[in-house]
């Protein structure tokens, strides 16, 4: 069966399934589900090759993009990971402009630093940490929360968010992720700026027109930017999912190598680096994040 012919098989089987369940209840799960439910038509028509969605807002003050997918693996080993801090730390360093990601954790408080630099190799101390409040729950309908509430970032940024939403769905796992934070004035200009020089030729994910060819048009600036990073971290969470199989002393490579495969399907969103600089860059920011964390570790006590 064709790639396309199967698509809108499992899509039209998805769309049965959430319309039944969004009839039969009301709640967190059904919102969720409807929400997908409205954005179907798109996920099977895109082109990108796979169900993705992918948009975005600025309204002035808040900047905020949504990722919406299905990833082929059961609700429970989703959970698993999302709900884990130590997870985080193995899924979010993939992506370009994380250095290293420490965690603490002492029941109810959990905490994360994202250590945020440039997209090529960068030492944590050269780095800007963002420190979030790690929380997570289950609703009783079903749907795995995660939310990570973070304070002031570079350049007067500050309310950065990244929130995580995970329900069964069909066969697998339906996951929406939102990443959101307020810019500064400093902040825009500094974007204005890239987006003039290095930045002018890269776009987002979402459509907002079509050519004289009838070829999408995508959108670009902030949003570009945003819908970028959202989607980086939907595929490194798709990357350790896929590969939570691995022998743990072959993990780490393997986790890197398909977080750069899966990128590349995007190539006029997301390249940025061939494949050797992208993995050596990372192999020297894992180690330094390993120090990090067992600094950090030592310093709070066996409890942390």
């Amino acid at each position: 069966m064709k790639k396309s012919v199967r698509r809108l098989c499992v899509a039209a089987v998805l769309a049965i399934g959430i319309a039944q369940a969004v009839s039969a209840a009301d709640g967190p799960r059904a919102a969720l589900l409807a929400q997908y439910q409205r954005i179907l038509p798109e996920l099977t028509r895109n082109s990108f090759g796979v169900p993705v969605f992918v948009r975005s807002t600025d309204d002035g003050d808040v900047l905020s993009a949504d990722v919406f997918g299905v990833i082929e693996r059961p609700p429970e080993t989703v959970a698993e990971i999302l709900g884990q801090p130590r997870a985080w730390c193995q899924f979010v360093p993939l992506t370009l402009n994380v250095k290293a990601c420490t965690y603490t954790q002492y029941a109810p408080d959990v905490r994360l630093t994202l250590f945020m630099g440039r997209k090529y190799y960068e030492p944590p101390e050269k780095a800007y940490q963002v420190r979030y409040r790690f929380t997570s729950n289950r609703t009783r309908d079903g749907v795995f929360r995660v939310a990570l509430y973070g304070g002031d970032g570079p350049l007067g940024t500050e309310d950065y968010r990244i929130e995580v939403e995970a329900t069964a769905v069909g066969a697998g796992t339906l996951v929406h992720i939102r990443c959101s934070y307020r810019p500064s004035t400093r902040s825009r200009w500094a974007t204005a700026a890239y987006l003039a020089t290095l930045g002018r030729d890269k776009v987002g994910f979402s459509r907002v027109g079509v050519d004289a060819d009838g070829k999408p048009l995508l959108v670009g600036g902030v949003r570009g930017i945003i819908e970028r990073n959202v989607m980086r971290y939907y595929l490194a969470l798709a990357a350790v999912l896929d590969t939570r199989t691995v022998p743990l002393d072959g993990r780490f490579e393997a986790r890197i190598r398909r977080w750069f495969d899966l990128t590349e399907r995007y190539p006029a969103q997301l390249h940025e680096l061939d494949r050797t600089e992208y993995l050596q860059a990372k192999r020297r920011e894992h180690r330094n994040q390993e120090r990090l964390q067992a600094v950090q570790t030592a310093a709070l006590g066996p409890g942390s």
